[in-house]
């Protein structure tokens, strides 16, 4: 596997490879399936048909990345069969979790260098799968959950803006981890999924039954279900009050969404979810039109003014070099995204916490607001705090966009059931941000699921906002955006009208802040990379 790839199933729990297989491949497969009239059962067929499936499972594209991601003795766990039927829309398709067990068994890790996936799902695409006809749903990055997700989201009643259909083209390649959630839109076509094992995760089926030495037939019941796999392939489930211990055919059932908090830092159990799998968290039309509009006639005060503001003022327009520009003698380099790539630097302002009245209260009235209080308590921990001054995004249509950066898996937890991180951006959308990269598009993207990722991101600054997990939420003007963790960036300006976004940086009270403190991350007049900086000369 690729840097690339590495990073992508990381993740997301999943990769697509495109055209693994050749159209003559993809011919012998499903004239098989047409011949024999079954959808199961494909590695025992009797003579050309059975081996054109078998020659899938010793495709050299798979098992390269098998050996990559469970180790080299990896064996096929689940036979090959056609991906059935599912739910006639998106919206009501249910996902399939497992039960914990299962989960732990398959479990994917990443520690001290060692990558083992315990179980991973494969799926070949022998005919396309179109909108119109049905696909696998994913929800990226659910491979890494650390709590269970809402009942309603698992049945399909709740989509969050979370799940992701799958547009496979004949011949690709899946490869899914084994706990990522799924599910089935429709008639996908001929889909074959299997699934394959780690030599260190024990199989489905178990082991074959083997007779236990005499004395493991002297203990009692719940003695023999404890040795039971060591001595005869045969164990059992005991379970005890304490007081005694017993048999049983219980499985261990997912954990209620239940955080047993109190209520000033209670979470809702759909954002909580969504924030623990993305990494980001979008609240819908929380300013109202005239909160908007007093906002935005303050910014375009303050635009007016700036010919009069003395250099220094708090709210004098700066413009923001992208970092993968200053570092390359202010050229860009000649494979940088177009994606990135603008004419114009970053103009952000600040000082609007101290607009003259009446500009200033649009602003204000962000601070400790309600509902993003209500958040942020169970975000950061009771005693969160504004860690420097807000910054105000001021974007015309040609203005570049800002490379993947801020992914930091240290700085995300959970504890007592829930998710903490030490530090919160707070982005208050002033204008539509369209989703996507259209030619009207712009704005904030990021890599869902990087919060908990365990590689660094592949590929330059110019280069790392085309991977394939980046992805461009809408937002509409009133949106609040909060993130954490989570590695993101801007694509280039694109739209006529301007982006305007307040961003407020939000701290955990855990993390050291002494009062007074005049450097502004944002601000280029102050960075020790600008040439102009003159404390930046002195040092």
């Amino acid at each position: 596997m690729n840097a690339d790839q590495d990073y992508g199933f990381d993740v997301a729990g999943f990769i697509v490879v495109p055209q693994v297989l050749s159209a003559e491949q993809v011919q012998a497969c499903n004239q098989a399936i047409d011949a024999v009239g079954r959808d199961e059962g494909m590695l025992e067929w009797p003579g050309p048909s059975g081996a054109a499936f078998r020659m899938l499972q010793e495709h050299p594209v798979l098992q390269e990345i098998l050996a990559a991601l469970c180790g080299p003795d990896y064996v096929l766990d689940g036979p090959p069969a056609l991906v059935a039927a599912g739910a006639a829309t998106a919206a009501g398709a249910p996902l399939a979790a497992g039960d914990p067990e299962r989960n732990r068994r398959l479990r994917y890790v990443k520690h001290d260098g060692v990558r083992i996936c315990h179980g991973v799902r494969v799926v070949w695409a022998l005919s396309p799968s179109p909108p119109e006809q049905g696909g696998l749903i994913v929800v990226p990055a659910s491979h890494n959950r650390r709590m269970e997700p809402p009942a309603d989201f698992l049945s399909g009643a709740e989509t969050l803006e979370m799940t992701e259909e799958l547009q496979l083209q004949e011949g690709d390649l899946l490869i899914c981890a084994a706990t990522l959630l799924h599910g089935v839109r429709g008639r996908p076509g001929h889909l074959l999924a299997s699934e394959y094992i780690s030599a260190r995760a024990m199989p489905a089926a178990g082991y074959p039954e083997i007779a236990p030495p005499q004395w493991a037939t002297e203990l009692r019941p719940e003695q023999q279900a404890v040795v039971g796999r060591m001595t005869s392939g045969r164990g059992g489930t005991v379970l005890s009050d304490g007081e005694r211990a017993w048999v049983d055919t219980a499985v261990e059932q997912p954990a209620s969404v239940a955080y047993h908090l109190d209520d000033g830092s209670m979470p809702d159990p759909h954002e909580l979810w969504f924030w623990e799998v993305r990494g980001y968290l979008v609240l819908r039309g929380v300013m109202d039109e005239d909160w908007l509009a007093a906002a935005n006639r303050a910014i375009d005060t303050a635009l007016e003014a700036q010919p009069e503001l003395p250099d220094g003022h708090p709210s004098r327009l700066e413009e923001v070099p992208e970092q993968a520009l200053r570092e390359n003698d202010w050229e860009w380099p000649e494979e940088t995204s177009v994606r990135l790539r603008g004419d114009i630097h970053r103009p952000r302002m600040g000082g609007l916490y101290q607009l003259p009245r009446p500009h200033c209260e649009p602003f204000r009235k962000m601070i400790a607001h309600p509902p993003i209080v209500q958040r942020l308590n169970w975000m950061l921990g009771y005693g969160f705090r504004e860690s420097t001054e807000p910054m105000g995004c001021v974007y015309p249509q040609g203005t570049t966009g800002g490379s993947l950066h801020g992914q930091n898996p240290g700085g995300y937890t959970a504890i007592n059931g829930r998710p903490l991180v030490e530090q919160v951006n707070v982005a208050w959308a002033l204008h539509d941000e369209a989703a996507g990269f259209g030619a009207d598009s712009g704005g904030f993207l990021c890599v869902p699921g990087s919060h908990k990722a365990s590689y660094a991101i592949p590929r330059s600054l110019t280069t790392s906002i085309d991977l394939p997990q980046v992805y461009k939420p809408p937002l509409q003007a009133g949106d609040v955006l909060m993130f954490g963790a989570v590695a993101h960036g801007t694509t280039a300006w694109r739209s006529k009208r301007q982006r305007r976004t307040v961003i407020q940086f939000m701290g955990s009270g855990n993390v050291a802040l002494a009062p007074g403190k005049k450097s502004v991350g944002w601000r280029w007049s102050t960075d020790l990379n600008n040439p102009a900086n003159k404390a930046a000369a002195k040092s």
